[in-house]
């Protein structure tokens, strides 16, 4: 899934592991093997069961992450690296005995907490909200340092508000009153349905991706999409597109997705003769639709559902448009921008076998039966993507075994690929709900400020009657969000800023919602926290910056779509047949629009077929 915090974790996770071995720490490299494994069970206990519920599953949960967070930083010389390595392991201590204390008082404590004292909490509930809020912020800073920043200042605006300006001042707010909120109200704040979402609905498919990467099956997919396409040198950067969609409907980031595709395509793009920023722009491109590609896409997609209130599916079965056409787009752009470059390169292939074959079949399988489950069977998305990791599980768990020698081989062969799972899962969930807590307090402080009702004035001052400025409006606001947070923050906070007056202009909410959607995907092209561009450029050996100046040339598609679901809200608003006419549409103002900016016609036939394309997206 989509952000920075989750760049290259699964690589990291196992490099800070072997780092610890080698220097003769294993104690901790066995103590996060075990933190996860209670974490992966009591997690499966509660999905097939929902013991106590989704909040009291928060409340023991999440303090749980930032413990597991601050062990795996701990692996890696942290969790601060200026510090020894004594002080480091006494605050992953102490961070496991807050977790415990904030988890044992608030479950013992949780009817009392729910009923007689809501509104009215004693000094000891401010203390223990007060810890679970300051663990939240201190792994927060240790990963997101933007969004600590960004809730800091908030903080320190809820706290002070007379100092701002108009129309912006408040009286302040007391900072007990700040705490509880926070905390142990959980409405809003660390507990509220952000990190419960995480924990629950998106925790349930991080055990798909973890299973699939821990057993090499989305690196078989790579191999095998590669070694058919990448035979002919021309094909080859398509190779990266078709990858990474492929990569994309199990991994919902697109930093992962660069990082597992990038890291064949891009060296053997560069082979065969491609310039080095052009190969990692393209993967770039190729990548970021992680976050646009059903059955699993970015964490903004599941927050997406949240806010409307409806099942995953429901999203799912409307996302596939929006991506299809960009990938469609991308591959024409791809092609029209790569044909110099690769004439008369030497052929290039990758080997594939048998066992390459049947991991991706597999995933594919097993990616069939989350779609069957959800859709034809309108199935839990939760329960679906449990029962087909347990169809990925098996058959994967069948062909480690069946590459064995011996029992005690195959054995170990497969309990290795399980507790691989185990780190990547634990890993995954942990970062997301700590990011989704840091939203939750992010949200929380907006909400009893009144921010979105103060900034939204302002927008129905400046926008008001006018559908195209405040559409110009939202746009800027998306685009200066994400030059320095992630995809789900920009999606969120355009959806609670600007959203409801997107609405009161008569604005199709799903349209709304998709097009803060792909608002925040574009924000994985802006500076600084392009990660996906970020991971690239290192494969490559390019400039971050040219790469993502070049990217943008590749990824014209999202900025048609982005109009499309605005212009065309039949595009995602009904799922199914009525979304076809809306797809063409934009499908073929996107071809012609790509053809116009991306290929090597004379200048008239370029701003003939611009001219084309946005004729098609605004008059027809």
């Amino acid at each position: 899934m989509e952000n920075s915090g989750l760049l290259l974790e699964r690589n990291s996770l196992r490099e800070g592991a072997y780092t610890a071995l080698r220097l003769g720490k294993p104690r901790a490299e066995d103590l996060y093997l075990v933190a996860s494994l209670f974490f992966t069970v009591a997690l499966l206990y509660y999905y097939y069961t929902g013991l106590g519920g989704p909040i009291l599953l928060a409340t023991v949960m999440v303090p749980y992450t930032v413990f597991l967070t601050l062990l795996s930083l701990y692996l890696k010389g942290g969790p601060v690296a200026r510090l020894p390595r004594a002080l480091n392991a006494g605050i992953v201590v102490l961070s496991l005995l807050a977790a415990l204390t904030v988890s044992g008082y608030i479950t013992a404590e949780f009817r009392e907490l729910n009923t007689v004292r809501l509104g009215s909490y004693n000094t000891l509930d401010i203390i223990i909200g007060g810890i679970a809020f300051s663990m939240v912020m201190f792994a927060v800073l240790l990963k997101y340092r933007a969004i600590f920043i960004l809730n800091a200042l908030l903080f320190l605006y809820t706290l002070n508000g007379s100092w701002a300006p108009y129309p912006f001042d408040h009286p302040g707010i007391r900072l007990e009153r700040i705490i509880t909120a926070m905390s142990v109200e959980f409405e809003t704040g660390v507990f509220e349905k952000l990190p419960q979402l995480a924990l629950t609905l998106i925790g349930a498919f991080m055990l798909f991706i973890s299973i699939a990467q821990a057993f090499g099956a989305v690196d078989s997919v790579i191999r095998l999409v590669i070694g058919v396409l990448g035979s002919r040198p021309r094909l080859l950067p398509q190779a990266a597109v078709v990858g990474s969609m492929i990569i994309a409907m199990v991994s919902g980031s697109g930093a992962a997705n660069a990082a597992s595709t990038g890291s064949i395509t891009i060296p053997l793009m560069k082979r065969a003769g491609m310039p080095p920023v052009k190969a990692a722009a393209i993967e770039t491109a190729s990548s970021i639709g992680g976050q646009l590609m059903p059955p699993i896409m970015g964490i903004s997609a599941f927050v997406m559902a949240d806010y409307l209130g409806v099942s995953y599916f429901d999203v799912v079965a409307r996302g596939w448009a929006p991506a299809l056409i960009y990938y469609i787009g991308l591959a024409l752009a791809v092609y029209l921008a790569s044909r110099a470059f690769l004439a008369g390169s030497t052929t290039l292939k990758l080997e594939y076998g048998k066992l390459e074959v049947y991991k991706a079949s597999s995933l594919v399988a097993s990616i069939l039966l989350l779609i069957i489950l959800m859709g034809l069977k309108r199935e839990y998305p939760a329960y679906a993507a449990l029962q087909s990791s347990i169809l990925l599980l098996a058959l994967l768990a069948a062909s480690e075994g069946a590459a064995g020698s011996g029992l005690r081989d195959r054995a170990g062969r497969i309990l290795g690929r399980l507790a691989e799972a185990l780190k990547i899962f634990s890993g995954f969930v942990a970062d997301i709900t700590i990011l989704l807590a840091a939203l939750g307090v992010m949200t929380g402080l907006m909400t009893i400020t009144g921010v979105p009702t103060r900034v939204g004035f302002l927008l129905l001052e400046v926008g008001a009657g006018n559908k195209l400025l405040l559409v110009a409006l939202a746009f800027v606001f998306g685009y200066l969000v994400g030059l320095g947070l992630p995809p789900v923050v920009t999606y969120i906070l355009t959806v609670v800023v600007i959203g409801p007056y997107m609405l009161q202009a008569g604005f199709n909410p799903w349209a709304v919602h998709f097009y803060a959607f792909l608002l925040g995907v574009m924000s994985e092209l802006s500076p600084p926290t392009s990660v996906t561009a970020a991971v690239t450029s290192r494969i490559a050996g390019s400039g971050f910056v040219e790469t993502m100046l070049e990217a943008l040339r590749f990824a014209i598609p999202l900025f048609t779509v982005m109009v499309g679901v605005l212009l065309e809200p039949g595009l995602v608003a009904e799922p199914g047949l009525p979304q076809l006419i809306p797809a063409f549409k934009v499908l073929a103002a996107t071809i012609a629009v790509v053809a116009g900016l991306s290929g090597g016609f004379h200048i008239l036939i370029r701003l003939a077929a611009i001219a084309i394309g946005l004729a098609i997206l605004v008059l027809i």
